[in-house]
């Protein structure tokens, strides 16, 4: 069960120069967005990297704004 803090600042991953947000830092294959992850450089949480420099595709899909199947 995902906790409320959790689900307000999922973890994020750094691949390759960018930060996207992940189910799980080690066990997670793609991330939100649908990239794939290969390397996994740096793991933190959406509101120590913040939202500025996060994959804009997965920050969209964490408001909301798009649907995860388009």
């Amino acid at each position: 069960m995902t906790s409320p803090h959790e689900e307000e600042n999922p973890v994020v991953l750094l691949t390759g120069n960018t930060w996207h947000i992940v189910e799980h830092s080690r066990r997670s294959a793609a991330a939100l967005c649908g990239q794939a992850i290969g390397e996994r450089r740096a793991h933190a949480r959406l509101k120590q990297v913040g939202a500025a420099n996060l994959c804009p595709r997965c920050l969209k899909l964490f408001q909301g704004d798009e649907r995860r199947d388009a």
